[in-house]
């Protein structure tokens, strides 16, 4: 006797339905306002940035020493002169300083990068000065001769919060004084929107110390001139988290803008240290 075997859909599974409605989330925030950075400055979430990161192999790469070259060049320090490094992260542009004879003080918000920092700073046998604090409210007793922030660091802030950075910077700083900062330009961004699923393992996860999937989505805001990045994560305990950050893009006249309402001259831009980046140099009247 013929059988009609029918396929018997299988029924819903709540993980499944969980990922299927994260995927269909369309709605794009807000720049500086929905989303603003990642939480650096807790303890889980610094420690795996520097595990992923595997910051120790990036001591004595040239890749590290031709960006201290550049940050020479343009700063033009005196023998021993006081550098502050801001959001020195890991701290291997101020370490590569000081075994030029610069005296170093660095600062970051992050406190597994600034543990980092300071091990290695010790083990090298030098005297930096590495300090956990969040740059938007630094203030110091002691001047410096000139500051930077690398890697694109203007564009990792809103412009408001750029602007007191570079105010506050611009006050650290002796008469003459000399700032550099990286900053993405707006030529090379990756417009438009992009997601994407991938599969993450405990050990390369800069969100969670579980395997997860996560949906990474890109949104350029052309009204702003700022990108978000949001990470949607997804364990199996069905708990999603949701990361965003922002980067903010700028043109000439917006760097400008930005570096002479905390009273900098501009002296200069340049090429940056990646493509898309470029370097500015402002001098304290």
């Amino acid at each position: 006797m013929a059988v009609d075997a029918q396929p018997i859909a299988a029924p819903p599974n709540a993980f499944d339905e969980l990922i299927r409605a994260v995927g269909d989330r369309r709605e794009q925030p807000r720049p500086w306002i929905d989303a603003a950075t990642y939480p650096w400055a807790e303890e889980d979430f610094s420690s795996r940035y520097v595990r992923r990161a595997n910051y120790q192999a990036l001591y004595g790469m040239q890749e590290t020493g031709d960006e201290v070259e550049e940050i020479i060049n343009a700063l033009r320090p005196p023998a021993k002169a006081r550098l502050l490094d801001l959001c020195a992260g890991n701290g291997r542009h101020a370490i590569a300083m000081a075994l030029r004879g610069y005296k170093m003080t660095g600062i970051d918000l992050g406190p597994g990068a600034v543990s980092l920092a300071r091990d290695t700073a010790r083990n090298l046998g030098l005297g930096i000065d590495f300090r956990q604090l969040d740059v938007l409210h630094i203030s110091f007793e002691e001047t410096f001769d000139g500051a930077y922030l690398t890697c694109a660091g203007v564009s990792d802030f809103s412009p408001a919060d750029a602007r007191v950075i570079l105010q506050l910077t611009e006050r650290a700083l002796v008469p003459g004084g000399l700032f550099v900062g990286e900053y993405c330009e707006p030529e090379t961004q990756r417009r438009g929107e992009a997601r994407g699923w991938q599969f993450v393992q405990a050990d390369s996860s800069l969100f969670l110390d579980v395997p997860h999937l996560q949906l990474d989505e890109r949104f350029y805001d052309p009204a702003t001139s700022a990108q978000v990045e949001r990470a949607y994560v997804v364990p199996t305990d069905g708990r999603t988290r949701e990361f965003t950050r922002c980067r903010q893009y700028y043109t000439e006249a917006g760097i400008r803008d930005l570096l002479e309402s905390a009273r900098f001259e501009v002296v200069t831009l340049a090429p940056g240290s990646a493509p898309g980046l470029r370097k500015v140099v402002g001098k304290k009247s």
